[in-house]
């Protein structure tokens, strides 16, 4: 071992370092100083034993109290303690990382499970306003779609698939729709121009084919008074009215009274049945009042047809107001309709106008800017909404602010400012620009007047 390489073996296992150790223990110090000297020859760059021979030399020659070195197998304390620092340090890092890495992984998984959602609903309800007739708000709904994956051709192209069914689908029925209003103008050839152009693949391809065939049999008053019987006889009032139509035109003199009353029993009938058959469909509820009002023109007097009238077109206007966003008309013209028939469209109404109430209530405060009467219809309108949800914190919370403004504005108007001050201060720490910056400054106001200003809500 002692004529091994200096690095085969460290330098405390080597037999010189042990002898070593072995003659200071026992106080031989001129031996000792004798064997380092060997001992750092085979290990030159050890500085450890450099340091261990100048102390021996010193205490041989200066005398004093014994040294005993530290083994050197175990290392300093100082560089252990460094060492294990630095190791606790490493692994918090370690753990904090991948820690970050594993939030980061989760958070991005829930936001892809929540696009994904939306995306399904999305289709949903895309499908839901298709087969309603609802082709506008369709195209709207698939707008907004598009917006949530813009940037993923597949996706798109999905996208303008279905804006091709859904385009094929309204010119079919925007094509009928004014084909059948030249028809009841009598414009016959107009109306063939159009009936022609709807394609086998459109949903009223067969009522347009008929149309067609009905409209050419028609040359004389009588032939035609023929066809209307038959057609009324049958139950196809659509093709009734048609022809009754053509027949006034052609000749207004003939069998008139007859052909009134047909005709007003034609569009009363035809009313009803597009009336009972809607089911919330606005489109057909439309046409229903679109029959009512051509059979109240003929008897103006029937107060059945009036009420059908009154209500279907108070249905239709409401919900073209919540389709352009205004919910709050929306329930204006609900809210009659449903007090009078609270089961209007098999509950369609009612299912609308819960949901309508929230949105309009929104939207009242949104548009306040401290109206006493908008924020009372407000409080109103989240009253009907709170009977339906009655959980919800965030309605629950709209009105209690609502509620304190108008305290608060009731106490400063009979010049009680620290009342209002406490009614107002609250609903600011949480919500500083509501009413639109009238809440602030309202109580700035009220703080500047009141002979003792709340500390908490009268910051400069």
């Amino acid at each position: 071992m002692e004529d091994s390489p200096n690095k085969a073996i460290p330098f405390e296992k080597h037999p010189l370092y042990q002898e070593a150790m072995e003659q200071i223990k026992a106080g031989d110090k001129q031996a000792a100083v004798a064997t380092l000297e060997r001992l750092c020859e085979r290990y030159p760059h050890e500085q450890f034993l450099q340091d261990l021979l100048v102390r021996i030399q010193l205490q041989t020659q200066l005398g004093g109290a014994d040294y005993i070195p530290v083994e050197h197998s175990q290392g300093t304390p100082i560089l252990r303690t460094v060492v294990m620092v630095m190791l606790v340090i490493t692994t918090c890092l370690v753990v904090a990382v991948g820690a970050i890495g594993v939030a980061n992984a989760l958070r991005g998984d829930q936001e892809q499970e929540a696009l994904i959602r939306q995306i399904e609903d999305g289709w949903t309800e895309i499908e839901l306003l298709v087969k309603g007739g609802d082709y506008v708000g369709a195209l709207q709904k698939l707008d907004e779609q598009a917006g949530r994956r813009p940037d993923d051709p597949a996706f798109q192209e999905e996208i303008q698939q279905w804006r091709g069914e859904i385009d094929g689908l309204k010119w079919c029925a925007d094509t009928y729709n004014e084909a059948f209003a030249r028809e009841k103008r009598v414009d016959v050839q107009g109306a063939l121009d159009l009936y022609i152009q709807i394609t086998p693949d459109c949903s009223k391809y067969d009522d347009a084919q008929a149309a067609i065939e009905r409209l050419k049999m028609l040359d004389t008053a009588e032939n035609g008074w023929t066809e209307a019987r038959s057609f009324f006889d049958a139950g196809d009032y659509r093709s009734a009215i048609t022809t009754l139509n053509w027949i006034r035109e052609r000749d207004s003199s003939f069998n008139r009274q007859q052909v009134e009353t047909m005709l007003f029993e034609a569009h009363r009938q035809l009313g009803f049945e597009l009336l009972n058959g809607a089911r919330g469909n606005v489109e057909a509820v439309e046409q229903a009042s679109i029959h009512f009002a051509d059979a109240l023109q003929l008897r103006p007097s029937d107060q059945e047809l009036a009420t059908e009238y009154r209500l279907a077109v108070g249905y239709v206007a409401g919900y073209k107001s919540y389709q352009s966003g205004d919910y709050v008309a929306a329930v204006v013209k609900w809210e009659p309709v449903h007090a009078e028939r609270s089961d209007y469209q098999s509950g369609a109404l009612r299912e609308k106008l819960d949901e309508s109430y929230p949105l309009a209530a929104k939207q009242l405060i949104a548009e306040a800017n401290g109206s006493v009467m908008r924020l009372t219809q407000a409080i109103d309108y989240l009253d009907q909404a709170l009977l339906r949800d009655p959980g919800n914190e965030e309605l629950q919370q709209e009105r209690s602010f609502a509620v304190e403004y108008l305290a608060g504005l009731e106490a400063y108007g009979q010049a009680d400012y620290a009342l209002a001050i406490s009614h107002w201060g609250p609903i600011f720490v949480v919500r500083p620009d509501y009413q639109n910056g009238t809440l602030e400054e309202k109580l700035r106001e009220s703080c500047s007047l009141t002979a003792t200003p709340d500390e908490q809500y009268c910051t400069p």
